[in-house]
């Protein structure tokens, strides 16, 4: 889904038949209906399955520079019970971007950030609402996804590691 800027998706289910097809709806439906979709907003199938809650990571399966890395991360469709995210109409959007912002002061310390420095840094950086349209945009002309700020300590480990 990388050729079409847009993230890769995973969905965990004992049966792998039934995961390929949630999966293969999925990614009809970005190609398709072209939604400006956020982490928590919910994806089904169809009219019968139960909605699966969108959550947006960093793509960790694969090295910045194999063919395959997806710099606009991956959606997992996570049951509802496991969502941390809940949408907004208005997205609170870090400038410069948080993947940016924990990049630099890392690289200013000289040492790796701490958990309460991370979430500290989210709490006070500067931030704007803007539409999920623009955010999309901007997500596109900057070439990445940024992380969730709600997730940040987590999905920065794993940008950290693509990053050295």
């Amino acid at each position: 889904m990388h050729q079409f800027q847009l993230p890769e998706a995973q969905v965990a289910f004992t049966d792998v038949r039934e995961a390929l097809a949630w999966l293969d709806a999925f990614s009809a439906y970005q190609l398709d209906e072209q939604p400006v979709l956020l982490s928590g907003h919910t994806f089904r199938p169809d009219g019968d399955a139960q909605r699966r809650v969108l959550e947006r990571w960093p793509d960790h399966r694969h090295d910045p520079n194999d063919g395959r890395y997806n710099p606009f991360g991956v959606w997992r469709l996570l049951e509802p019970a496991d969502a941390r995210i809940t949408a907004v109409k208005l997205v609170p959007t870090i400038m410069p971007s948080l993947v940016a912002l924990l990049l630099a002061t890392e690289r200013s310390e000289g040492r790796p950030l701490t958990e309460h420095e991370v979430e500290k840094l989210v709490s006070n950086s500067t931030s704007i609402a803007m539409e999920p349209k623009d955010v999309r945009a901007l997500e596109r002309a900057r070439g990445y996804a940024d992380i969730e700020p709600e997730l940040a300590w987590e999905q920065w480990q794993i940008v950290r590691g693509t990053l050295q």
